[in-house]
């Protein structure tokens, strides 16, 4: 009966995080480079118990899903997509900590610097990216090879990089990342494609289906719980009787 119990409460619990995974990939359908988060279940430690039922330790690793968004055109000579592996590396200046992104969406601000949409400066392989105020006022374009440039001159070059386990890199917000335990490599030949974003490679009609298996299997685990309890409370009144 216990056994059952703990089963239950288990599954239960894996049901959860997977419904409040899929609630977060389905809040960011619609935000560009967006990677959606999945959940691998392990088992370890698999043993039979005192009552020679099976039983097992379960581990929870949620890891990035890297797979190639749709790629959106949108005309904006500040948008880029990255074609195959690699991030645009972004700063924020406050702490001077590192993101990785594959959301291309630039802007200038009033001092020339080119920023991500939510403030944050982007790097390239000089340092952030600032043009001077004659740059700013002229055609700014970026190649596929990640050149800014203003009219015909060079003005920087985007960086880059990539890593060993992109998977494993870990979510901050959104479309950005850190990586703790990784060192990021540059990629030497970056493919890039200007006037166009990379869009969520979240499917929402997967997601929602996927949302609507879990919450039945949480249903089913609460109803062997609620049983489970009622059979306990018999045994419970029963055994008063003697």
């Amino acid at each position: 009966m216990l056994l059952r119990l703990q089963n239950a409460a288990a599954s239960m619990t894996e049901a959860i995080r997977q419904q409040e995974r899929l609630a977060n990939n389905l809040a960011n359908v619609n935000t560009a480079g967006f990677k959606q988060a999945r959940l691998f279940v392990e088992a370890l430690n698999e043993r039979l118990d005192a009552e020679r039922a099976p039983r097992s330790d379960r581990r929870l690793t949620q890891w990035n899903d890297m797979t190639q968004g749709a790629l959106e055109h949108t005309g904006n000579p500040l948008d880029v997509a990255i074609e195959g592996d690699g991030f645009f590396v972004v700063i924020d200046e406050t702490t001077g900590a590192a993101f990785y992104t594959r959301a291309g969406q630039f802007r200038l601000d009033a001092e020339g610097y080119l920023r991500t949409l939510d403030g944050l400066l982007v790097e390239g392989e000089e340092g952030p990216i600032q043009l001077l105020p004659h740059e700013r006022t002229r055609s700014l374009s970026i190649s596929q090879d990640g050149v800014l440039r203003a009219d015909e001159r060079e003005v920087a070059r985007l960086r880059i990089v990539q890593f060993a386990r992109p998977e494993a890199l870990q979510r901050v917000a959104g479309a950005r990342f850190t990586a703790p335990d990784q060192e990021p490599q540059p990629v030497e030949a970056p493919r890039l494609r200007p006037g166009f974003l990379e869009s969520s490679n979240v499917n929402p009609v997967l997601a929602m289906t996927e949302m609507i298996e879990h919450f039945h299997r949480f249903e089913t685990q609460q109803k062997i719980i609620q049983t489970t309890d009622q059979l306990l409370g018999q045994i419970i009144r029963n055994l008063g009787k003697f």
